[in-house]
């Protein structure tokens, strides 16, 4: 695993001024910003047409407790950088999958997942924790560490890289996963894993960004992203 020292000044607004906006280095390089901190326009429920109304906008975040179901983007996304900063609460359970598509029962199906978890929780998923599946890890694929990832209740900054069948991940400026979905190590392991029986799992060529409601409270805010060539 790397360490960038200056990662997290370079891709975090939140530290320099008010969340919810480009840095004049990510308008020159072409990010967008996915939200705004006021409104839900450019998101929607997982196989729905609305936003679904378990997911609120306040203090400058989208936030959803239990029931508020997935949420995606409206546009779909083929290779890109997305940036950006989430809380979970206190033994919570999140996450973020890119590459979704509509066509199967879960967005897990066909979209890998950016964990978000708590991991210095004490009452919950202590399953997950001892795999390493915290914030930040490439779910069921590649850990995270726990002490890269801040206390529940706090914000952390995170980012998911996808150019081809190359994907990278981070957690507050730690690279996290480094993956190669066209490698033989990868598909070792999926071959071994509970999602060898998916055929559209980490398959599709382009998807939608979703945002997971696992019962837990979660927020997410200074989402931007970047479409690669």
């Amino acid at each position: 695993m790397k360490i960038l020292p200056l990662f997290l000044a370079l891709i975090s607004p939140a530290l320099a001024g008010e969340p919810n906006q480009l840095s004049p280095e990510e308008k020159a390089a072409g990010f967008k910003l996915l939200f705004d901190g006021k409104t839900s326009e450019g998101w929607r429920g997982y196989k729905k047409d609305g936003f679904p109304e378990g997911w609120k906008v306040e203090n400058g975040a989208l936030t959803v407790t239990k029931g508020g179901g997935n949420l995606i983007t409206k546009d779909q996304l083929k290779d890109f950088e997305f940036r950006f900063e989430f809380k979970i609460s206190e033994n919570g359970n999140s996450g973020i999958m890119w590459r979704v598509a509509e066509t199967d029962g879960a967005p897990y199906m066909t979209g890998p997942e950016y964990q978000i978890l708590d991991g210095h929780g004490k009452t919950g998923y202590a399953n997950e924790i001892a795999k390493g599946n915290v914030s930040g890890a490439f779910y069921d694929f590649v850990p995270s560490k726990v002490e890269w990832c801040k206390p529940a209740a706090e914000w952390n900054e995170g980012s998911i890289k996808v150019q081809g069948t190359k994907v990278t991940l981070t957690v507050n400026g730690h690279v996290s996963a480094e993956v190669d979905t066209a490698s033989d190590d990868w598909k070792q392991k999926l071959a071994k894993s509970k999602f060898a029986s998916w055929p559209r799992f980490a398959r599709e060529p382009q998807g939608f960004l979703c945002l997971q409601e696992h019962g837990d409270t979660v927020s997410f805010r200074s989402m931007r992203v970047k479409v690669l060539e």
